[in-house]
């Protein structure tokens, strides 16, 4: 057959007699080659045929390497840690192992360098140990004349020479000998990295840390171990053939949002409301999408599921929650899990108005309410959801505090704090069961001298002599939300006993303290230290710790026009 009747192989050309491959750099690998455009190699080889068939392994061999570059600067977390995955890496391991000991074999020069290289590192390290290397130079030993002239008169078919192959099996021996040591203490060490190797050269990331990924580890070891008892075998003449790369990572074990909701929900404490809410949106998104695996959710997707919550009847106001629900778990998946490359979901909402937007108290809807005989003369409810004294303090807490209902439902003895400066309200999720809505709901309350005089401290004082540790010890408690009952009483409450079915509910009375701090022109920053908001807009700025006084101080402003309390309460 003509040379010029076979077709040339790309990149193949010759400088002087000499042929070389020329590989061009994809361009979105070229900043991982130091933005080199083109790969260059010399085939050593004036002859044609002989260079065509070296430069199509070495052109199939670099567009391999290109494909395992990709796929490991884009790897993807590998989620469930499979046995499948064990034995691939192990096979990859084993088969690099034994190809790297084939192409020194075939390569009688390379060989020598890699012995010379073998000998500067055993050289090196004895002399660390201060144990004689046997050698009477000072530098590391290199090829000698002798080998480099038994190499120049070798033919190119004869192979490694007998002194190269008895240095071979001595190294190898040595080496084996600390794998099967490595395998026998169950030493992981020196797999790891080339188990990571191959793991990102199939595009995954795998955590070794994790206890999953110790089976793993162990076929690697196997593998590792196997590898080099084979490479013996080929010393001793037996004819070990090296095995096939596998090509493919193992079809990994797809993972659901459910499988994202399990580990969102156990990575921070979270109320069962909370967990509640967010099951109930991930079971509609299970019903309507038919349950797809996490990375095959696409941003089409979301609309569908934006435009079937709406068609089910509830409130705008559900269907955005729903479908936020949702996105948190999807952007959990995507920056803490790095499951997905986005939340594809983001942006996706459902416009939404609040369908009684909260206000507050007016004057004439509190005298109504504190009018009652409840607060004029202390007759308690019996429902146990009012928790009996709480009915009476609760209110005129949250009316001078701004505190939540679940924040003061919760409080304990141990909470009424008494100092020089005054007595304060701690909230705080530290005892068991309760709950705050945020980092910014941790804080100190000052007591407001309207409580003092209504006779609060005499009620903690006599709470305290009982031996009681709540200061609710008749309320009952619902688990991960403390004020749910109490809140069930005290609304409906609210509007029978007035008559007005139109009455605030408690929460509005929040409403109503930050509105009385805003109208005594208190700092913004200073109403959010009260009622326990984040400061909005504090990221990159910087946050002062106001002082306790100056807080007492706005905490005192809180005060409400026409609005007179009797005190009533007596131990």
């Amino acid at each position: 057959m003509k040379r010029d009747t076979v077709a040339k192989l790309p990149g193949l050309f010759q400088r002087g007699t000499v042929w070389w491959l020329r590989v061009m750099v994809p361009l979105d690998l070229q900043p991982a080659y130091g933005r080199r455009k083109k790969l260059v190699q010399s085939l050593d080889t004036s002859d044609w045929r002989e260079a065509s068939t070296k430069g199509t392994k070495l052109r199939a061999d670099k567009l391999a390497e290109f494909e395992d570059m990709r796929r490991a600067l884009n790897p993807q977390p590998v989620a469930h840690l499979t046995p499948e995955l064990g034995a691939t890496l192990g096979e990859r391991l084993r088969s690099r192992l034994l190809q790297w000991d084939d192409d020194l074999r075939s390569d009688p020069k390379r060989a020598q360098l890699w012995l010379a290289f073998t000998d500067a590192v055993n050289w090196k390290a004895a002399r660390a140990l201060q144990i004689n290397p046997g050698r009477g130079s000072s530098a590391a030993p290199l090829p000698s004349d002798e080998d480099l002239a038994e190499l120049a008169r070798q033919s190119p078919f004869g192979g490694l020479t007998p002194r190269q192959l008895r240095r071979f099996a001595e190294v190898n021996r040595g080496t084996d000998e600390v794998a099967a040591l490595r395998l026998a203490s169950r030493n992981l060490s020196d797999v790891v990295p080339m188990a990571d190797s191959e793991a990102r050269k199939l595009g995954l990331v795998v955590d070794w840390k994790a206890p999953e990924a110790r089976p793993i580890l162990m076929d690697c070891l196997r593998a590792y171990r196997a590898a080099h008892a084979d490479i013996v075998k080929r010393d001793e003449g037996h004819d070990v053939l090296t095995p096939a790369l596998p090509a493919k990572a193992p079809a990994a074990a797809p993972v659901y949002l459910r499988d994202v909701y399990a580990r969102w929900k156990d990575v921070k404490k979270r109320s069962p409301d909370t967990l509640l809410a967010c099951e109930r949106a991930l079971a509609l998104f299970e019903q309507q999408s038919g349950n797809t695996p996490v990375q095959q959710i696409t941003r089409g997707q979301g609309d569908e599921f934006r435009a079937w919550l709406q068609t089910l009847g509830t409130s705008s106001k559900t269907a955005h929650d729903r479908i936020t629900w949702v996105k948190s778990l999807l952007r959990y998946a995507f920056r803490d899990l790095e499951l997905i490359q986005r939340q594809p979901w983001d942006g996706i909402d459902v416009k939404h108005r609040t369908e009684k937007p909260r206000g507050v108290w007016t004057e004439d809807e509190m005298n109504a309410f504190f009018s009652l005989p409840l607060f004029n003369a202390y007759e308690l409810p019996k429902d146990p959801k009012a928790g009996a004294d709480a009915a009476y303090w609760i209110p005129i807490l949250g009316l001078f505090t701004g505190a939540r209902v679940g924040e003061l439902g919760q409080l304990r003895v141990a909470d009424v704090l008494a100092s020089s400066a005054g007595t304060s309200l701690r909230i705080t999720d530290e005892a068991e069961g309760a709950t705050v809505k945020s980092d910014a709901g941790h804080r100190e309350v000052p007591l407001h001298s309207e409580l003092i005089r209504l006779g609060f401290l005499d009620y903690v004082a006599a709470i305290k002599k009982s031996g009681a540790d709540s200061l609710w010890p008749a309320m009952r408690f619902r688990k991960g939300k403390p004020g749910a009952y109490f809140s069930d009483w005290v609304n409906p409450f609210h509007k029978t006993a007035t008559k007005n079915k139109g009455a605030p509910v408690f929460h509005e009375l929040r409403h109503s303290a930050r509105t009385a701090l805003t109208e005594a022109g208190v700092d913004a920053s200073i109403k959010d230290r009260i009622t326990g908001h984040a400061i909005k807009g504090s990221t990159g700025t910087r946050v002062y710790e106001h002082p306790t006084e100056v807080v007492r101080r706005s905490v005192e402003l809180i005060r409400y026009r026409g609005v007179k309390l009797k005190r009533i309460y007596r131990p």
